[in-house]
């Protein structure tokens, strides 16, 4: 049991602890002999409490939690967020004798990468929103320069020189359409490889 990197308690129908590993104490900052084999749910509860910062009422509710949890004998599952932002998952898994398993997971880390995955995939959204606005823009720039075109042929030598900058505005247009084109790629292959 030593070497778990999961937490587990199991108490009986009694709300004795009947197990417990050290690294439950660990995972709440309780040192390993806070809460032993023999210690009541209450205790337990009453315990970590203490040292997250719960009053009275919530330890409370807590217990009366698992006596609802054990009475309908349904597996539980929820997070317990720490203020410095740990997060635990933790399990109840109710037993036939009305006793109960708890497992605890620290799962921060998952936690932190799913919210930097969906601020990421937030961003690649905006990103691909700004690209197909650039894109447009780009159109327009094109027809603005066909269009110039025309005019400058249509006024002949004059138009010369107004030809010239038509033709350079087509082709930046041009340009920044095929580097959006790129752009594109990389936000897809990106995405593709996270």
């Amino acid at each position: 049991m030593e070497y778990l990197r999961h937490g587990i308690v199991i108490y009986d129908r009694d709300e004795e602890i009947v197990l417990i590993n050290p690294y439950v104490s660990r995972m709440f900052g309780l040192a390993d002999n806070a809460v032993i084999v023999g210690c009541t749910l209450t205790d337990y509860i009453d315990r970590i409490g203490n040292i997250v910062g719960w009053p009275q009422d919530r330890k409370a509710g807590i217990l009366q939690n698992h006596r609802e949890w054990a009475r309908e004998g349904v597996r539980r599952q929820f997070d317990h967020q720490f203020d410095d932002g740990k997060v635990l998952e933790i399990t109840y898994h109710p037993q036939a004798d009305r006793g109960a398993v708890l497992t605890f997971v620290d799962v921060t880390h998952e936690r932190n990468l799913k919210r930097v995955n969906e601020r990421r995939d937030d961003l690649t959204r905006q990103t691909a929103a700004m690209l197909e606005r650039v894109g447009r823009i780009s159109a327009n720039t094109r027809l603005v320069a066909l269009n110039a075109s025309i005019e400058a042929a249509r006024l002949g030598d004059e138009g010369r020189g107004f030809a010239v900058v038509a033709a350079e505005v087509r082709d930046l247009s041009i340009e920044t359409s095929d580097v959006l084109v790129e752009i594109s790629r990389i936000n897809h292959a990106s995405l593709h490889i996270a």
